[in-house]
């Protein structure tokens, strides 16, 4: 499934993030299909890195437990094919470029584009530096996603608009991912202003944990991403238990989403 014609539905979209193999490749894949059965069309699929720069303690520990599971690329490449076999949906893969460089880079976009995933999000990789990826994206017709801020210069908005095939990931706040009570107020006219910039797909994320977060610009924008409070659900629940509380921390926002 592609990211156009998601979006083209005009429904808001809620976009989970998962740490693949956490807290062990089978729970990963099960957790996915409960987002699946719960009417999640896009999905952001975290590769476990041993230094992930833009992720706080919540994500950090989670990449930290699945690298204890000996995760590595294969096993998300398992993951997305096992879970896209249940049922389509827009894969989003997260990862820094290390992994990326190691297995080979034009053979890491033919591999996720005969899986079937949809986009790919390298946080630390800036527009300027999109050769090191960006051919090879569009050969194999992966659409790519830029982190945007409010600290941005208009110059370089412009770059992440113009290189964000998929859509444009507008980061909350300054600093790392994790669940905060309340987001910072500038990042609300930071969306009002990007939506007159592009018209390029927009969804927010980092410190999303609750409605309030998202209602006050959701005229604004296409979708948002949750992490880090589904990881805490995930550590903090297990069995019949943490299924439930997934649960019924999403229907919190199916009368956004629906």
């Amino acid at each position: 499934m592609k990211l156009k014609p998601v979006f083209a539905s005009g429904k808001k979209q809620l976009i989970p993030f998962i740490t693949c193999g956490f807290p062990l490749k089978k729970e990963t894949v099960e957790i996915i299909k409960l987002f699946l059965d719960s009417g999640i069309k896009i999905i952001e699929l975290g590769v476990p890195f041993s230094d992930p720069v833009a992720d706080g303690p919540t994500i950090q520990y989670s990449s930290y437990i699945a690298l204890q599971n000996r995760v590595n690329l294969g096993v998300v490449f398992d993951i997305i094919e096992e879970t896209l076999k249940y049922q389509q949906y827009a894969a989003v893969v997260m990862t820094y470029l290390n992994p990326v460089v190691i297995y080979g880079i034009e053979k890491f976009f033919y591999t996720i584009s005969q899986l079937g995933v949809s986009g790919i999000i390298f946080p630390d990789i800036i527009p300027e530096e999109k050769d090191i990826f960006f051919s090879y994206s569009q050969k194999y017709s992966v659409d790519t996603i830029f982190l945007l801020t409010a600290l941005t210069q208009k110059f370089r908005r412009k770059l992440v608009y113009k290189y964000s095939t998929g859509f444009v990931y507008l980061v909350t706040l300054t600093g790392t991912t994790g669940a905060r009570e309340v987001l910072p107020k500038y990042f609300y006219n930071f969306v009002k202003t990007v939506r007159k910039e592009t018209d390029k797909p927009l969804c927010a994320g980092f410190g999303i944990a609750k409605p309030q977060h998202v209602l006050p610009v959701i005229d604004y924008i296409d979708g948002f991403i949750i992490g880090s409070a589904f990881i805490d659900i995930i550590r903090n629940y297990s069995g019949s238990q943490r299924y439930k509380q997934l649960k019924k921390f999403i229907s919190q926002f199916n009368w956004i989403i629906q």
